[in-house]
């Protein structure tokens, strides 16, 4: 496996996050990456069992809970390595897809290995029907609005390079929009199948409002944000 940064943003997810940590470096043991926790501003028991896991992983705090996206830039920001991949700290996504994500890397067509996302789609999600049925309409409505070429923009497996990242204006829930704003950028997308398991413990984030309604009032800012790149670059 290339050299690779691993960043997971946490809130409150101190019943599965140990367990995740576990599994990676079960999962890598020949070449373990970096592993970068990016704790923002948990209100749970993290603090107090984070010390059985210091040796493994780079842990970085918020004082207070600025966000995914703000979570994501820190610990982007702090990676080693170019290669950067972000998984969420609920256990969902399992470690071991990390490998299908970058064989895809390696297996970009060398005009794209420096302009690319690489994203997880979700087969058999392990979801309720609602939100299954949301995230459907969701995802239908936001390819065609901006015609991203992603599938699920919603899981937060992804693959990319750091730089690409980076350059990339930074705004609140921006996560929720990467395919479009690397294509923006110039990047291809590319979308890779993989597994999800159910989640186990914790709760979600997410629910309705803070998740449909902040995402419409996103989707026409970076529509806008679109409209105007391809006006000035014209």
């Amino acid at each position: 496996m290339k050299n690779i940064s691993i960043i997971i943003p946490i809130f409150n997810e101190s019943e599965s996050i140990f367990k995740l940590i576990d599994e990676i470096f079960s999962e890598y043991k020949k070449r373990p990456p970096e592993v970068i926790i990016v704790n923002d501003g948990s209100t749970d028991d993290f603090v107090n069992k984070v010390n059985t896991i210091k040796e493994k992983v780079c842990i970085y705090s918020h004082k207070s809970n600025l966000g995914k996206c703000r979570a994501m830039l820190t610990g982007i920001k702090k990676a080693k390595n170019e290669l950067i991949c972000v998984i969420d700290g609920d256990g969902q996504n399992p470690p071991y897809e990390i490998k299908k994500l970058i064989n895809k890397w390696e297996n970009i067509d060398s005009r794209y290995k420096n302009k690319f996302l690489i994203c997880g789609n979700r087969k058999n999600r392990q979801d309720n029907i609602k939100k299954k049925i949301s995230s459907r309409i969701a995802n239908s409505v936001r390819r065609f609005i901006l015609n991203d070429d992603c599938i699920d923009t919603a899981c937060a497996l992804k693959v990319f390079l750091k730089s690409n990242y980076l350059s990339i204006t930074y705004f609140k829930n921006m996560h929720r929009f990467l395919p479009a704003l690397f294509k923006l950028k110039g990047c291809k997308i590319f979308n890779v199948l993989i597994e999800d398991r159910p989640r186990t413990a914790g709760k979600s984030k997410y629910n309705f409002n803070n998740r449909f309604w902040v995402g419409i009032i996103d989707l026409i800012k970076v529509w806008k944000l679109i409209k105007k790149e391809n006006k000035d670059g014209k």
